[in-house]
């Protein structure tokens, strides 16, 4: 058996994201879908059709209390906040709590590297739906692994911090034989996500040679996020970032420093 077969032996056992989710998510990058059949579709889902609701009556969007209808509330929070909101909620049914880890705080960590990357895409002119899907895709082979060998993975976390997903890489090399990034490739990968998403998923810690775009954006916005984590102030997360990276993507201070403004204001929205 391949060392990474012993995550995937039982597929059973796996978590599995909502056909509505995946749906939803289709027919929301279709221009073509009337509004009346996304409203259907959400309908399909009380979970979700609540989120979506609760979203558009958030103080974020100043409508608190006013907006009851389906139609309505996804008029009000646009295509975008739509499809993050369909995603999170997606993934919030699909992923159990796992031994070994803090499920606050691994929500927190996936919010803040979704967000971020999906503000620093729109900066730079790349798809800002697919890079919030990879940021918040980020933990969740580290999350898998916690679920399948919790005893492995505590031997794992001695060592290294259960959130720093890209620093516990290596260190899963040596006591696994694969690691946290691949694991949730291969979990991506039968859940039919996009392509893309899985090889950011595995390159995003590259140094030589640097990985894609989207990979870039992962690692610069789970660097970020990984520092809120920590507590580190403002001054402290500008250090932790990769300076050739930064330069690759033709990012600057005043942009972060904007985009953290409003990654703060999203994560409370969707929260």
């Amino acid at each position: 058996m391949k060392p990474l077969a012993k995550i995937f032996q039982n597929p059973a056992a796996l978590p599995t994201i909502s056909s509505v989710v995946m749906e939803l998510l289709a027919m929301s990058r279709d221009p073509s879908v009337p509004l009346a059949n996304i409203v259907k579709a959400v309908s399909l889902d009380q979970a979700l059709a609540a989120k979506v609701l609760r979203t558009a009556n958030s103080a974020y969007f100043g409508r608190s209390g006013t907006i009851s209808r389906l139609e309505d509330a996804i008029s009000t929070i646009g295509i975008h906040n739509f499809r993050t909101t369909i995603i999170t909620t997606g993934l919030l049914k699909a992923l159990p709590d796992a031994p070994g880890i803090d499920m606050p705080t691994y929500w927190k960590m996936g919010l803040h590297t979704a967000f971020m990357a999906s503000f620093l895409a729109e900066s730079i002119g790349a798809d800002r739906d697919v890079a919030f899907t990879t940021g918040l895709m980020q933990g969740i082979g580290a999350l898998l692994i916690h679920l399948v060998i919790p005893e492995e993975a505590c031997v794992v976390v001695e060592s290294v911090d259960p959130f720093d997903f890209a620093g516990r890489r290596p260190v899963e090399q040596i006591q696994l034989g694969f690691d946290n990034a691949e694991v949730g490739a291969e979990l991506l990968k039968r859940w039919k996500f996009p392509a893309p998403i899985q090889k950011a998923l595995q390159t995003y810690s590259n140094r030589s040679p640097l990985p894609d775009i989207l990979g870039q954006l992962l690692s610069v916005s789970s660097t970020y996020a990984y520092g809120v984590v920590m507590g580190l102030d403002r001054s402290s997360l500008a250090d932790q970032m990769d300076t050739e990276i930064i330069n690759s993507l033709g990012l600057t201070h005043d942009l972060l420093d904007t985009c953290r403004q409003r990654v703060s204001e999203s994560v409370l929205m969707i929260g």
